[in-house]
């Protein structure tokens, strides 16, 4: 018998020792199986190079066909949104100079799982996706119930955010062209009023003294070092004794650590590890508040076990009652560091110094949260007979 089908393809992948390999295949009726002595050979490519496998009977050889076949076109086609999304996060190590938060990873997984995983199929190919189907899972986003009725504007862009970022990553490794979801619109809804500036709350000078007033003398150091530094309550109650300098001209506190549900963190950015400056006054409080036997390692704040409070327990033991005493509503512990920045605003301080003091990652999100706090007159006409020199007659 002759014909090229009795070449050998050479390579026994199969195991069947070095006399099998020497017999000539034989073509069957099959296309990409062949037989060698007793045992079947199926023919298949990887990514363009030639393998082999063996099997004992034809119908065992047809089945290994059919699913290397089946692998080869998934493998042609590229990973699945849900596999390669998945993958990527956990390897994702977050951007620039920062590393991402084991939090901040937890919360991107729920976030896929609950929204984009939900929506798309799971045989959903990368290369699959553009801009249109993108953007068909915003608009399913914009009519999916919420806790409080559907998903607010900033829920839908924050459910946006991890498919964006894994899509960045197939961007990067050559899956995609371009990121779909750079593209997409997300919504902007009115609910029936007219378009206005979204404004973070903050206090007015008289709302703050009215909440102060009713804070507890225990936790009142507390609350006056969140309003006059801009703290994240994070980074308060994680401060120890050692990360305040009360004594001398100076008086300054060191943000180091956070403390993120019970766990102590580093700061949220590398620009979170900060100094900012103390009044006098407000280090005299500081002083006053230490007792007597406080270790250089002991939290400012601690909780009823000596470690670290509970923002949490705070919020609902301190702060809210203390606000309802005041007659505030939708006041938060952010409420005070929005009211520290409105206030360090008006003193005149630069958006380049503001972010810093506040720990933001870059004077453009400075900007973007507190700019509707800045002064929107420009000033007078800048004159330049008096900027300038005049050359002398």
């Amino acid at each position: 018998m002759c014909g090229w089908w009795r070449t050998p393809l050479g390579g026994n992948t199969g195991g069947n020792g070095a006399t099998v390999s020497k017999l000539p295949l034989e073509r069957t009726d099959a296309p990409g199986i062949y037989r060698r002595g007793s045992r079947y050979v199926v023919v298949y490519r990887v990514e363009g190079r030639q393998r082999k496998q063996y099997a004992s009977t034809l119908a065992e050889a047809r089945a290994i066909k059919i699913k290397r076949d089946g692998e080869a076109r998934a493998l042609r086609r590229g990973p699945t949104l849900h596999g390669f999304s998945l993958s990527w996060l956990d390897r994702y190590a977050g951007r620039g100079h920062d590393s991402v938060r084991a939090n901040t990873r937890r919360e991107y997984r729920r976030l896929l799982v609950n929204f984009a995983l939900s929506y798309f199929d799971r045989e959903v190919r990368v290369r699959d996706l553009d801009r249109a189907a993108v953007q068909h899972f915003v608009d399913w986003l914009t009519t999916r119930p919420g806790r409080a009725g559907r998903l607010r504007d900033r829920s839908i862009a924050n459910a946006l955010t991890p498919l964006r970022l894994a899509l960045d990553a197939a961007v990067a490794e050559g899956l995609l062209d371009a990121n779909p979801a750079e593209q997409v619109v997300l919504p902007r809804r009115r609910s029936g009023r007219a378009w206005s500036t979204s404004e973070r709350r903050f206090l007015t000078r008289t709302e703050l003294v009215r909440l102060l007033d009713e804070v507890p003398a225990k936790w009142r150091p507390l609350f006056e070092l969140l309003v006059a530094t801009g703290l994240r309550i994070s980074e308060a109650i994680g401060l120890r004794w050692s990360d305040l300098v009360l004594d001398g001209s100076a008086p300054h506190l060191q943000v180091r650590r956070a403390i993120v549900k019970g766990a102590t963190v580093a700061p949220k950015s590398r620009h979170g590890a900060r100094l900012i400056p103390l009044t006098p006054e407000l280090a005299a409080t500081l002083r006053a508040h230490r007792p007597r036997n406080a270790a250089d390692d002991a939290f400012v704040f601690p909780g009823r076990d000596g470690g670290a409070s509970d923002q949490g327990s705070l919020r609902r033991r301190v702060l809210i009652p203390a606000a309802e005493r005041a007659g505030l509503t939708g006041v938060g512990f952010h409420t005070l560091r929005h009211t520290c920045a409105s206030m360090l605003i008006e003193s005149g301080l630069s958006p380049l110094r503001l972010q810093r003091w506040m720990g933001h990652h870059s004077p453009a999100f400075t900007l973007d949260t507190y700019g509707h706090l800045i002064d929107g007159d420009l000033g007078p006409a800048l004159d330049l007979r008096k900027e300038l020199p005049r050359p002398q007659p």
